[in-house]
C-alpha cells in the first residue's frame, strides 16, 4: 500500500504557505503577506531543512 505523506504533487504545507503569503503581499496586504511567508519558510522547513522555494 501507499503511504501517505504531508506532500501533494511535491507541494509541502510550507511550500503553500509561501504561496500563499506571497500571494496576498502582492494583492493586499504586503506585511501579512510576509508574515505569512516567513511562517511557511521557518515552521514547515524553508529554512529548516535547507530547502529553498
Amino acid at each position: 500500500m501507499a503511504t501517505s505523506t504531508a506532500t501533494s504533487a511535491g507541494i509541502s504545507t510550507g511550500g503553500i504557505l509561501v504561496i500563499a503569503g506571497v500571494a496576498i503581499a502582492l494583492l493586499w496586504s504586503t506585511v501579512l503577506g510576509v508574515i505569512l511567508a516567513l511562517v511557511g519558510l521557518i515552521a514547515f522547513g524553508g529554512f529548516a531543512k535547507g530547502k529553498w522555494y
